[in-house]
């Protein structure tokens, strides 16, 4: 029975309680009837029930549970509340109170529960299986569920959630509470209200949640792309152009951001770093589609080394196991207990193996059926030097040694082959690397200390590789400090081999003092004597407006002076 229908019959009862006779209130339930209701289907009203302080506060209106409600306020958990509240109605005043009881809950969005009493049916409570699927998938909807996209204010225009319910929601500090305490109210509502829930997740592009509760969609971004966003997070942060560049602009029209998404990144302001958080954040609650569609983005706005840090390297060797005796069957059986144990602790993430990879910057690994062949991927060449040095063979083999009788009997080693090492160094070679932060600090510097100094033109700019858009960005600055300062910014998210691109360009162009800064981080000799110049001519002028104003205010005698500078 839907909540519509339960409103119009609740309204045709109390209606009928209140302006008809006594004999007329038999449409509300009778006292043997709500006990009976309220005992049949307890567990699901508890439940059901949610002790706002709304409900209470209508609840305390109503003269005969007025005196009870401080006593259901200081109960220590919902459930006790729930109960209290559904022990309100006394026999001797059971009459005069089922009215007001049943219109308290259905004016605090708690129709449903007030509908059990009057149709005698559970109908529209939220089934138990679906009550359950909520916790059961808790802590992946933690992760994965956006609770900023909007559906909040689309579930309070629906009426599945009041205003009450919405202010809880907002008032949580952090991504992980809301979601949880959104969970917990949706909890409480209606068969109903959970479809509508289902149905607004996808006009909301949560379609990842749809999948992850019922299995059809989507399905959200794998483990392995989540631990690459998080390792790669730092760097992301400091070379990702958003605010120069199309990329928030493509990411909407590629559909990784909804036009809700957008105005929360736009809404972050003109600083980079914090626009680049709140992609991140968004991102982290979107679909492993999204993910691949955010990489394509990044090439697309000519970002190709940042996309290659989300990108990667695959190798593989063959695990052997080390046993005292070396007995060919007892090795077989100990090869395939192993197996088992490695491809059950592979698929989960939070293994012991599983994180000791995470530890070496080792993102993901399988085992192969059929052998013990593992593959590892992973995503620098720091982690590359770790697997060289051979320390699978210390983390395996203290994982794994337990699982055998004589545990000092056993060693790991796995063997990559060094053509496996040359080919993943060559990949790595191939990249462009980000601008090093050191080379990041020269530009801000330069920004700071020299941007008067810089000029910034067409001709310069052509002698950079920067797409039109970032160009026009640049020149479209009012001011000529300005466009240096803006092209310090764009320099320091380019890929490193930019930096010298720059320095080139400077020279080529006769600004050495400029490059020189830069380089060194400090002025040369006619940088320094164009800065002293400039400084005195400012202190000179700063004077003359000074003694200036003396001389109108009467604290000088000497008449008005005058110096052009």
């Amino acid at each position: 029975m839907t909540q519509t229908l339960v409103f119009s019959l609740l309204l045709k009862h109390c209606t009928m309680a209140m302006n008809k006779p006594t004999s007329a209130k038999t449409n509300l339930p009778t006292r043997q009837q709500y006990d009976e209701v309220r005992k049949e289907y307890r567990q699901q009203l508890l439940r059901s029930v949610d002790p706002t302080e709304e409900l209470l506060s209508d609840l305390c209106a109503v003269e005969t549970f007025k005196d009870k409600v401080a006593d259901i306020q200081s109960a220590e958990t919902s459930k006790v509340k729930a109960d209290k509240i559904l022990s309100l109605l006394s026999d001797e005043n059971y009459e005069e109170t089922i009215g007001p009881f049943i219109s308290a809950l259905h004016d605090n969005g708690q129709a449903h529960v007030a509908g059990v009493f009057v149709t005698r049916s559970n109908e529209d409570l939220l089934t138990d299986d679906k009550y359950q699927l909520l916790f059961d998938k808790l802590d992946i909807l933690l992760d994965h569920l956006d609770p900023d996209c909007g559906i909040v204010s689309s579930l309070q225009s629906k009426r599945v959630f009041s205003q009450s319910d919405v202010e809880r929601i907002r008032a949580q500090k952090t991504a992980d509470e809301k979601v949880d305490k959104l969970v917990e109210i949706l909890s409480r509502k209606s068969q109903s209200s959970y479809e509508c829930f289902i149905s607004e997740l996808e006009d909301h592009d949560q379609g990842h949640i749809v999948y992850i509760l019922t299995g059809n969609g989507s399905p959200p971004i794998s483990d392995k792309n989540l631990n690459i966003l998080r390792q790669r997070r730092r760097d992301m942060l400091r070379s990702m152009e958003s605010k120069y560049t199309t990329f928030t602009s493509t990411l909407f029209s590629m559909g990784i951001l909804t036009d809700k998404d957008r105005q929360r990144v736009e809404g972050m302001g003109p600083v980079p770093h914090q626009r680049n958080e709140k992609i991140l954040d968004i991102l982290y609650r979107k679909s492993e589609r999204h993910f691949e569609m955010f990489v394509i983005a990044l090439e697309e706005t000519e970002q190709e080394h940042v996309a290659e840090l989300l990108k990667d390297i695959e190798t593989s060797g063959t695990l052997h196991m080390n046993l005292i005796h070396n007995d060919s069957l007892q090795i077989q059986d100990a090869e395939a207990k192993l197996t088992l144990n490695l491809d059950s602790d592979f698929g989960d993430s939070e293994s012991q193996i599983n994180r000791g990879l995470y530890d070496m910057g080792i993102v993901g690994a399988g085992v192969d059926n059929g052998c013990i062949r593992v593959w590892f991927k992973f995503l620098t060449r720091e982690t590359l030097d770790v697997l060289e040095r051979g320390e699978l063979d210390k983390l395996f083999t203290d994982t794994y040694r337990g699982l055998f009788p004589d545990q000092n009997a056993v060693s790991i080693h796995i063997e990559i082959p060094e053509t496996e090492f040359n080919r993943c160094r060559q990949i790595i070679n191939q990249r462009k690397a980000l601008m090093k932060p050191e080379h990041q600090k020269a530009l801000e510097l330069a920004a700071e200390k020299i941007s008067d100094e810089i000029t910034v033109d067409e001709d310069l700019l052509k002698e950079l590789s920067l797409c039109e858009y970032r160009r026009d960005a640049i020149l479209n600055q009012s001011t000529s400090k300005d466009k240096a300062k803006v092209l310090m910014e764009v320099m320091a998210r380019r890929p490193n081999c930019e930096f010298q691109h720059l320095l080139n360009a400077l020279r080529k162009k006769r600004q050495d003092a400029a490059a020189s800064f830069i380089t060194t981080g400090r002025p040369t000799d006619s940088l320094t004597a164009i800065t002293r110049h400039i400084n005195l001519n400012n202190l000179i002028r700063q004077v003359v407006v000074t003694v200036r104003l003396l001389v109108t205010f009467g604290y000088l005698n000497t008449g008005i002076l005058y110096c052009d500078l």
